[in-house]
Protein backbone atom coordinates (compact mmCIF):
# COMPACT_ATOMS: atom_id res chain seq x y z
CA UNK A 1 0.00 0.00 0.00
CA UNK A 2 2.68 2.12 0.98
CA UNK A 3 4.34 1.54 -2.43
CA UNK A 4 1.45 2.64 -4.54
CA UNK A 5 0.56 5.85 -2.68
CA UNK A 6 4.41 6.60 -3.41
CA UNK A 7 4.74 5.82 -6.75
CA UNK A 8 1.22 7.50 -7.39
CA UNK A 9 2.47 10.76 -6.00
CA UNK A 10 5.67 10.52 -8.06
CA UNK A 11 3.72 10.09 -11.11
CA UNK A 12 1.54 13.07 -10.28
CA UNK A 13 4.75 15.26 -9.52
CA UNK A 14 6.19 13.84 -12.65
CA UNK A 15 2.59 15.14 -14.53
CA UNK A 16 2.85 18.32 -13.10
CA UNK A 17 6.00 18.91 -14.31
CA UNK A 18 8.86 18.37 -11.33
CA UNK A 19 11.71 17.30 -12.71
CA UNK A 20 14.48 19.00 -10.46
CA UNK A 21 17.05 20.32 -13.08
CA UNK A 22 17.54 22.22 -16.36
CA UNK A 23 17.22 19.43 -19.25
CA UNK A 24 20.66 17.85 -19.63
CA UNK A 25 21.64 19.22 -15.87
CA UNK A 26 23.26 22.75 -17.46
CA UNK A 27 22.99 25.81 -16.00
CA UNK A 28 21.69 27.45 -19.10
CA UNK A 29 19.46 30.13 -18.67
CA UNK A 30 15.60 28.71 -18.67
CA UNK A 31 13.36 30.14 -21.04
CA UNK A 32 9.43 31.33 -20.24
CA UNK A 33 7.15 30.16 -23.09
CA UNK A 34 3.82 32.53 -23.28
CA UNK A 35 1.40 30.38 -24.55
CA UNK A 36 -1.04 33.58 -26.04
CA UNK A 37 0.74 36.45 -27.40
CA UNK A 38 -1.39 38.86 -26.68
CA UNK A 39 -0.58 39.29 -22.89
CA UNK A 40 3.59 38.97 -23.37
CA UNK A 41 5.56 41.64 -21.96
CA UNK A 42 7.97 42.65 -24.42
CA UNK A 43 8.20 44.04 -27.90
CA UNK A 44 7.75 41.13 -30.81
CA UNK A 45 7.46 37.37 -29.83
CA UNK A 46 10.75 35.58 -30.23
CA UNK A 47 13.53 35.52 -27.68
CA UNK A 48 13.83 38.42 -25.31
CA UNK A 49 16.62 38.09 -22.10
CA UNK A 50 14.70 38.75 -19.40
CA UNK A 51 16.50 40.52 -15.74
CA UNK A 52 15.37 39.63 -12.49
CA UNK A 53 17.39 41.20 -10.10
CA UNK A 54 20.64 38.55 -9.76
CA UNK A 55 19.14 36.23 -12.35
CA UNK A 56 18.07 35.77 -15.72
CA UNK A 57 16.34 34.23 -17.60
CA UNK A 58 14.85 34.31 -21.46
CA UNK A 59 11.16 34.86 -22.91
CA UNK A 60 9.12 34.43 -26.15
CA UNK A 61 6.09 34.52 -27.04
CA UNK A 62 6.25 31.93 -30.09
CA UNK A 63 5.24 28.71 -30.14
CA UNK A 64 7.88 26.95 -31.88
CA UNK A 65 9.93 27.11 -29.01
CA UNK A 66 7.31 24.40 -27.09
CA UNK A 67 9.78 21.84 -28.35
CA UNK A 68 13.37 23.66 -27.24
CA UNK A 69 15.16 21.86 -24.52
CA UNK A 70 15.29 25.13 -22.61
CA UNK A 71 11.96 25.88 -22.42
CA UNK A 72 10.97 25.26 -18.17
CA UNK A 73 7.38 27.25 -17.60
CA UNK A 74 4.51 28.03 -20.23
CA UNK A 75 2.12 31.15 -18.97
CA UNK A 76 -1.17 30.56 -19.73
CA UNK A 77 -4.37 33.74 -19.81
CA UNK A 78 -7.10 31.87 -17.96
CA UNK A 79 -9.82 34.16 -20.15
CA UNK A 80 -7.98 32.32 -23.28
CA UNK A 81 -7.34 29.25 -21.93
CA UNK A 82 -9.00 26.62 -23.44
CA UNK A 83 -8.84 22.42 -22.88
CA UNK A 84 -8.53 22.07 -27.44
CA UNK A 85 -5.40 24.58 -27.24
CA UNK A 86 -2.83 22.91 -24.45
CA UNK A 87 0.50 22.03 -25.31
CA UNK A 88 0.36 17.89 -25.52
CA UNK A 89 2.01 15.90 -24.31
CA UNK A 90 3.06 17.73 -21.08
CA UNK A 91 6.79 17.30 -20.94
CA UNK A 92 8.28 16.53 -17.59
CA UNK A 93 10.31 18.94 -17.57
CA UNK A 94 7.46 21.93 -18.15
CA UNK A 95 5.41 23.68 -15.44
CA UNK A 96 2.39 25.06 -16.25
CA UNK A 97 1.61 28.71 -14.96
CA UNK A 98 -1.70 30.66 -15.00
CA UNK A 99 -2.21 34.22 -14.61
CA UNK A 100 -6.11 35.59 -14.45
CA UNK A 101 -7.27 39.18 -13.08
CA UNK A 102 -10.60 39.08 -14.75
CA UNK A 103 -13.82 37.88 -13.99
CA UNK A 104 -14.46 33.47 -13.27
CA UNK A 105 -17.51 33.67 -15.24
CA UNK A 106 -14.60 34.14 -18.66
CA UNK A 107 -13.91 30.80 -17.48
CA UNK A 108 -15.86 28.84 -15.11
CA UNK A 109 -13.31 25.31 -15.65
CA UNK A 110 -10.74 27.26 -12.95
CA UNK A 111 -12.67 27.49 -10.28
CA UNK A 112 -12.40 23.12 -10.31
CA UNK A 113 -9.84 21.71 -7.97
CA UNK A 114 -9.55 19.27 -10.77
CA UNK A 115 -7.80 22.00 -13.19
CA UNK A 116 -6.00 24.25 -10.86
CA UNK A 117 -4.06 21.45 -9.64
CA UNK A 118 -2.41 20.93 -13.23
CA UNK A 119 -1.36 24.21 -12.90
CA UNK A 120 2.65 24.96 -10.69
CA UNK A 121 2.46 28.39 -10.58
CA UNK A 122 -0.20 31.15 -10.17
CA UNK A 123 -0.91 35.06 -10.61
CA UNK A 124 -4.65 35.57 -9.70
CA UNK A 125 -7.07 37.77 -7.64
CA UNK A 126 -6.62 35.63 -5.09
CA UNK A 127 -4.73 36.01 -2.09
CA UNK A 128 -3.77 32.59 -2.30
CA UNK A 129 -2.26 32.46 -5.12
CA UNK A 130 1.92 32.51 -5.76
CA UNK A 131 2.00 35.61 -7.08
CA UNK A 132 -1.24 38.05 -5.86
CA UNK A 133 -2.67 40.00 -7.74
CA UNK A 134 -5.81 40.95 -5.80
CA UNK A 135 -5.50 44.86 -5.29
CA UNK A 136 -4.63 45.54 -9.19
CA UNK A 137 -7.84 47.85 -9.70
CA UNK A 138 -6.72 49.60 -6.81
CA UNK A 139 -3.65 51.86 -8.79
CA UNK A 140 -2.55 53.25 -5.72
CA UNK A 141 -2.89 54.69 -2.50
CA UNK A 142 -3.13 58.14 -4.38
CA UNK A 143 -5.97 57.08 -6.71
CA UNK A 144 -8.38 56.26 -3.57
CA UNK A 145 -7.55 59.49 -1.47
CA UNK A 146 -6.37 62.52 -4.07
CA UNK A 147 -9.76 63.21 -5.74
CA UNK A 148 -11.99 65.04 -3.32
CA UNK A 149 -15.60 64.36 -3.10
CA UNK A 150 -18.66 66.89 -4.46
CA UNK A 151 -19.63 68.37 -1.85
CA UNK A 152 -22.49 66.94 -0.05
CA UNK A 153 -24.32 70.01 0.08
CA UNK A 154 -23.90 69.82 -3.85
CA UNK A 155 -25.06 66.12 -3.50
CA UNK A 156 -28.22 67.20 -1.45
CA UNK A 157 -29.40 69.74 -3.66
CA UNK A 158 -29.04 67.44 -6.58
CA UNK A 159 -31.37 65.69 -4.74
CA UNK A 160 -33.98 68.14 -3.61
CA UNK A 161 -33.96 70.45 -7.03
CA UNK A 162 -32.91 68.31 -9.80
CA UNK A 163 -34.69 64.70 -8.87
CA UNK A 164 -31.23 62.82 -8.30
CA UNK A 165 -31.87 59.44 -6.56
CA UNK A 166 -29.64 58.98 -3.87
CA UNK A 167 -28.16 55.60 -5.39
CA UNK A 168 -26.14 55.29 -9.11
CA UNK A 169 -26.61 52.20 -10.86
CA UNK A 170 -24.58 51.49 -14.12
CA UNK A 171 -24.62 47.74 -15.87
CA UNK A 172 -25.17 46.72 -19.75
CA UNK A 173 -24.01 43.43 -18.82
CA UNK A 174 -27.46 41.84 -17.72
CA UNK A 175 -28.44 38.28 -16.03
CA UNK A 176 -24.52 37.96 -14.45
CA UNK A 177 -23.34 34.78 -12.19
CA UNK A 178 -23.55 37.57 -9.24
CA UNK A 179 -27.30 37.58 -9.82
CA UNK A 180 -26.85 41.38 -9.28
CA UNK A 181 -29.76 42.76 -11.55
CA UNK A 182 -32.57 40.60 -9.48
CA UNK A 183 -30.83 42.08 -5.89
CA UNK A 184 -31.18 46.28 -7.79
CA UNK A 185 -34.96 44.77 -8.69
CA UNK A 186 -35.88 44.39 -5.17
CA UNK A 187 -34.16 47.54 -3.63
CA UNK A 188 -35.65 49.91 -5.97
CA UNK A 189 -38.99 49.26 -4.22
CA UNK A 190 -37.85 50.78 -1.32
CA UNK A 191 -35.81 53.44 -2.50
CA UNK A 192 -34.85 55.67 -5.38
CA UNK A 193 -32.21 54.27 -7.80
CA UNK A 194 -31.23 55.76 -11.34
CA UNK A 195 -30.10 52.84 -13.23
CA UNK A 196 -28.49 54.41 -16.80
CA UNK A 197 -27.08 50.90 -18.07
CA UNK A 198 -29.26 48.83 -20.31
CA UNK A 199 -29.75 46.54 -16.87
CA UNK A 200 -32.97 47.73 -15.44
CA UNK A 201 -32.69 50.91 -17.44
CA UNK A 202 -34.98 54.19 -16.42
CA UNK A 203 -31.99 57.36 -17.37
CA UNK A 204 -29.99 57.82 -20.48
CA UNK A 205 -26.27 58.45 -19.72
CA UNK A 206 -24.96 61.78 -21.59
CA UNK A 207 -24.17 60.80 -25.36
CA UNK A 208 -20.38 61.44 -24.91
CA UNK A 209 -20.65 59.30 -22.05
CA UNK A 210 -22.22 55.82 -23.57
CA UNK A 211 -19.03 53.88 -24.35
CA UNK A 212 -17.17 52.65 -21.53
CA UNK A 213 -14.58 51.69 -23.22
CA UNK A 214 -14.04 55.47 -23.94
CA UNK A 215 -15.65 57.22 -21.31
CA UNK A 216 -15.40 55.44 -17.91
CA UNK A 217 -11.99 56.50 -17.28
CA UNK A 218 -12.38 60.02 -18.02
CA UNK A 219 -12.78 62.99 -16.12
CA UNK A 220 -16.07 64.19 -17.06
CA UNK A 221 -17.53 60.62 -16.69
CA UNK A 222 -15.76 60.82 -12.41
CA UNK A 223 -17.80 64.17 -12.33
CA UNK A 224 -20.90 62.74 -13.13
CA UNK A 225 -20.69 59.34 -10.93
CA UNK A 226 -19.50 61.74 -7.73
CA UNK A 227 -23.01 63.46 -7.65
CA UNK A 228 -24.55 60.70 -6.66
CA UNK A 229 -24.13 59.62 -2.38
CA UNK A 230 -24.13 56.18 -3.38
CA UNK A 231 -22.99 54.14 -5.96
CA UNK A 232 -24.29 50.42 -6.44
CA UNK A 233 -20.85 48.38 -6.83
CA UNK A 234 -22.14 44.83 -7.23
CA UNK A 235 -19.39 42.57 -9.67
CA UNK A 236 -20.83 40.32 -11.47
CA UNK A 237 -19.12 37.15 -9.61
CA UNK A 238 -18.79 35.68 -6.27
CA UNK A 239 -15.26 34.70 -5.43
CA UNK A 240 -13.06 35.44 -2.06
CA UNK A 241 -10.73 37.95 -2.96
CA UNK A 242 -12.60 38.91 -6.71
CA UNK A 243 -12.88 42.62 -6.88
CA UNK A 244 -12.88 44.98 -9.42
CA UNK A 245 -13.55 48.87 -10.05
CA UNK A 246 -16.70 47.73 -9.87
CA UNK A 247 -15.52 49.10 -5.90
CA UNK A 248 -12.74 51.46 -6.58
CA UNK A 249 -13.99 53.85 -9.13
CA UNK A 250 -16.74 54.75 -6.58
CA UNK A 251 -14.53 55.15 -3.68
CA UNK A 252 -11.77 57.26 -6.37
CA UNK A 253 -14.27 59.66 -6.46
CA UNK A 254 -16.54 59.58 -3.31
CA UNK A 255 -19.74 57.85 -3.55
CA UNK A 256 -20.30 55.82 -1.10
CA UNK A 257 -20.19 51.85 -2.32
CA UNK A 258 -23.09 49.66 -1.74
CA UNK A 259 -21.24 46.18 -2.27
CA UNK A 260 -21.79 42.97 -3.48
CA UNK A 261 -19.22 40.76 -4.47
CA UNK A 262 -16.31 39.52 -2.53
CA UNK A 263 -17.12 38.35 0.97
CA UNK A 264 -13.57 39.43 2.00
CA UNK A 265 -13.82 42.74 0.56
CA UNK A 266 -13.45 44.40 4.01
CA UNK A 267 -9.84 42.96 3.84
CA UNK A 268 -8.76 45.54 1.49
CA UNK A 269 -10.71 48.77 1.95
CA UNK A 270 -9.08 51.33 3.38
CA UNK A 271 -10.54 51.62 6.81
CA UNK A 272 -13.29 48.91 8.86
CA UNK A 273 -16.07 51.78 7.96
CA UNK A 274 -15.60 52.53 3.93
CA UNK A 275 -18.48 50.93 2.33
CA UNK A 276 -22.19 48.81 3.18
CA UNK A 277 -22.10 45.57 2.54
CA UNK A 278 -25.32 44.08 1.26
CA UNK A 279 -24.37 40.92 3.31
CA UNK A 280 -25.29 42.59 6.41
CA UNK A 281 -28.96 43.03 5.44
CA UNK A 282 -31.35 40.77 5.59
CA UNK A 283 -33.50 41.91 2.54
CA UNK A 284 -33.03 44.70 0.41
CA UNK A 285 -35.82 46.33 2.47
CA UNK A 286 -33.44 46.10 4.99
CA UNK A 287 -30.68 47.56 3.40
CA UNK A 288 -33.09 50.49 1.72
CA UNK A 289 -33.63 51.66 5.47
CA UNK A 290 -30.06 52.28 6.05
CA UNK A 291 -29.44 54.22 3.03
CA UNK A 292 -32.17 56.26 3.93
CA UNK A 293 -31.32 57.04 7.02
CA UNK A 294 -27.73 58.01 6.00
CA UNK A 295 -29.45 60.19 3.45
CA UNK A 296 -30.71 62.01 5.67
CA UNK A 297 -27.93 62.32 8.57
CA UNK A 298 -25.56 64.52 7.29
CA UNK A 299 -22.89 63.73 10.24
CA UNK A 300 -23.17 59.76 9.83
CA UNK A 301 -22.59 60.00 5.77
CA UNK A 302 -19.20 61.76 6.10
CA UNK A 303 -18.05 59.47 8.57
CA UNK A 304 -17.88 56.94 5.24
CA UNK A 305 -15.65 59.14 3.39
CA UNK A 306 -13.40 59.82 6.04
CA UNK A 307 -10.60 57.76 4.39
CA UNK A 308 -10.46 61.16 1.80
CA UNK A 309 -8.45 62.72 5.25
CA UNK A 310 -4.81 62.91 5.84
CA UNK A 311 -4.29 59.74 7.63
CA UNK A 312 -8.27 57.89 6.85
CA UNK A 313 -6.28 54.80 5.53
CA UNK A 314 -5.77 52.60 8.79
CA UNK A 315 -6.07 49.20 6.80
CA UNK A 316 -2.57 47.94 8.08
CA UNK A 317 -2.56 45.28 5.49
CA UNK A 318 -3.97 47.33 2.52
CA UNK A 319 -1.23 49.72 3.36
CA UNK A 320 1.51 47.41 3.34
CA UNK A 321 0.24 45.40 0.20
CA UNK A 322 0.18 48.10 -1.66
CA UNK A 323 3.67 49.17 -0.74
CA UNK A 324 5.56 45.66 -1.20
CA UNK A 325 4.04 44.54 -4.03
CA UNK A 326 6.49 44.65 -6.78
CA UNK A 327 4.35 45.69 -9.69
CA UNK A 328 2.57 48.72 -11.00
CA UNK A 329 -1.29 48.71 -12.71
CA UNK A 330 -1.19 47.14 -16.34
CA UNK A 331 -3.97 50.05 -17.53
CA UNK A 332 -2.00 52.74 -19.18
CA UNK A 333 -4.55 55.56 -18.54
CA UNK A 334 -3.70 54.92 -15.23
CA UNK A 335 0.04 54.97 -15.42
CA UNK A 336 0.12 58.38 -13.51
CA UNK A 337 -0.79 56.99 -10.07
CA UNK A 338 2.15 53.99 -10.34
CA UNK A 339 4.19 55.54 -7.55
CA UNK A 340 7.18 54.30 -8.36
CA UNK A 341 8.21 53.04 -12.15
CA UNK A 342 7.44 49.69 -11.68
CA UNK A 343 6.79 46.71 -13.93
CA UNK A 344 3.53 45.34 -15.20
CA UNK A 345 2.12 42.63 -13.28
CA UNK A 346 2.65 40.13 -16.12
CA UNK A 347 6.29 41.20 -16.31
CA UNK A 348 6.36 40.93 -12.57
CA UNK A 349 4.67 37.29 -12.95
CA UNK A 350 7.42 36.44 -15.44
CA UNK A 351 10.15 37.68 -12.91
CA UNK A 352 8.46 35.33 -9.72
CA UNK A 353 8.92 32.59 -12.31
CA UNK A 354 12.34 33.21 -13.51
CA UNK A 355 13.48 33.29 -9.28
CA UNK A 356 11.77 30.59 -8.66
CA UNK A 357 13.03 28.90 -11.39
CA UNK A 358 16.81 29.68 -10.32
CA UNK A 359 16.29 28.71 -6.59
CA UNK A 360 14.62 25.36 -7.28
CA UNK A 361 17.47 25.02 -9.40
CA UNK A 362 20.69 26.10 -6.47
CA UNK A 363 18.72 23.68 -3.40
CA UNK A 364 20.88 21.37 -2.39
CA UNK A 365 18.35 19.01 -1.68
CA UNK A 366 17.44 15.99 -4.36
CA UNK A 367 13.62 16.28 -3.76
CA UNK A 368 11.87 18.29 -6.14
CA UNK A 369 10.07 21.61 -4.78
CA UNK A 370 6.11 20.74 -4.55
CA UNK A 371 4.63 23.63 -6.56
CA UNK A 372 0.71 23.07 -6.74
CA UNK A 373 -2.10 24.84 -7.04
CA UNK A 374 -5.43 24.72 -5.57
CA UNK A 375 -9.19 25.88 -5.96
CA UNK A 376 -8.33 28.04 -2.99
CA UNK A 377 -6.27 30.31 -5.45
CA UNK A 378 -9.68 31.42 -7.35
CA UNK A 379 -11.95 30.79 -4.69
CA UNK A 380 -15.47 30.49 -6.51
CA UNK A 381 -18.01 28.99 -5.52
CA UNK A 382 -21.40 27.61 -7.78
CA UNK A 383 -23.11 31.05 -8.48
CA UNK A 384 -26.56 31.13 -6.74
CA UNK A 385 -29.31 33.62 -6.16
CA UNK A 386 -28.27 36.97 -4.98
CA UNK A 387 -32.18 37.23 -3.10
CA UNK A 388 -34.77 34.98 -2.65
CA UNK A 389 -35.31 31.27 -3.00
CA UNK A 390 -31.45 29.91 -2.86
CA UNK A 391 -32.36 26.87 -5.11
CA UNK A 392 -33.84 29.34 -7.83
CA UNK A 393 -32.15 29.03 -11.18
CA UNK A 394 -30.54 32.04 -12.52
CA UNK A 395 -31.89 33.96 -15.83
CA UNK A 396 -29.95 33.17 -18.46
CA UNK A 397 -26.97 35.68 -19.22
CA UNK A 398 -27.97 38.70 -21.81
CA UNK A 399 -25.02 38.63 -23.84
CA UNK A 400 -25.18 35.24 -24.41
CA UNK A 401 -27.84 32.34 -23.71
CA UNK A 402 -26.13 30.37 -21.01
CA UNK A 403 -27.00 29.29 -17.23
CA UNK A 404 -24.13 30.26 -15.34
CA UNK A 405 -25.15 26.83 -12.46
CA UNK A 406 -25.05 25.29 -15.75
CA UNK A 407 -21.63 26.23 -16.93
CA UNK A 408 -20.33 25.96 -14.10
CA UNK A 409 -21.25 22.52 -13.34
CA UNK A 410 -20.36 21.26 -17.11
CA UNK A 411 -16.91 22.68 -16.57
CA UNK A 412 -16.21 20.70 -13.49
CA UNK A 413 -16.58 17.85 -16.13
CA UNK A 414 -14.56 18.94 -18.79
CA UNK A 415 -11.63 19.55 -15.58
CA UNK A 416 -12.23 15.78 -15.47
CA UNK A 417 -11.89 15.14 -18.74
CA UNK A 418 -8.55 17.32 -18.89
CA UNK A 419 -7.08 15.71 -16.07
CA UNK A 420 -7.57 12.39 -17.70
CA UNK A 421 -6.26 13.82 -21.16
CA UNK A 422 -3.00 14.65 -19.50
CA UNK A 423 -2.91 11.26 -17.05
CA UNK A 424 -3.53 9.14 -20.90
CA UNK A 425 -0.59 11.18 -22.36
CA UNK A 426 -2.54 12.40 -24.71
CA UNK A 427 -0.88 14.56 -27.74
CA UNK A 428 -3.49 16.30 -29.59
CA UNK A 429 -5.17 18.44 -27.31
CA UNK A 430 -8.45 18.29 -29.61
CA UNK A 431 -9.44 15.24 -28.83
CA UNK A 432 -10.38 17.05 -25.86
CA UNK A 433 -14.16 16.75 -26.52
CA UNK A 434 -13.86 12.64 -26.67
CA UNK A 435 -12.60 12.72 -23.22
CA UNK A 436 -15.53 15.31 -22.06
CA UNK A 437 -18.16 13.22 -24.12
CA UNK A 438 -16.80 9.46 -22.65
CA UNK A 439 -17.31 11.34 -18.60
CA UNK A 440 -20.68 12.39 -19.59
CA UNK A 441 -21.76 8.95 -21.01
CA UNK A 442 -20.43 7.61 -17.60
CA UNK A 443 -21.95 10.07 -15.32
CA UNK A 444 -25.27 8.96 -17.55
CA UNK A 445 -24.83 5.51 -17.02
CA UNK A 446 -24.00 5.86 -13.35
CA UNK A 447 -27.48 8.01 -13.05
CA UNK A 448 -29.75 5.26 -14.62
CA UNK A 449 -28.18 2.50 -12.17
CA UNK A 450 -28.82 4.70 -9.35
CA UNK A 451 -32.32 5.68 -10.14
CA UNK A 452 -32.74 1.28 -10.60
Amino acid sequence: MEYYIYSSVMVFMILLGFSNSFVGGSKQRPLILWWYSGIYPHDGDEVNLVKCGKVKCLSSASRRYLADSRTRVIIFYGSRLSPRDLPLPRADHHQWALFHEESPMNNYILSHGEFMELFNHTATFSRMSDYPITTHSIYSLRYLTERMPTPLETKNRKIKNENLAPILYIQSHCNVASDRDNYVRELMKYIKVDSYGKCLHDKDLPLEMTDPMTSFQSESFYDFISQYKFHLAFENAICGDYFTEKITRPLHVGSIPIYHGSPTIRDWMPNNRTIILVNDYKSPKYLAQYINYLNDKDDEYEKYLEYKNPGGVTNQRLLNTLMTRDWGTQDEKMYKYNDEDKDTYFAGFECHLCRTLWESETEESSVPRKYIANSSHMDCPNPYPSVGDRQRKLPYDYWGPMNYQQVYEDDKIRASAVRKMLQMKETDSNKFWDYYQELLEERQLHRVNDEL
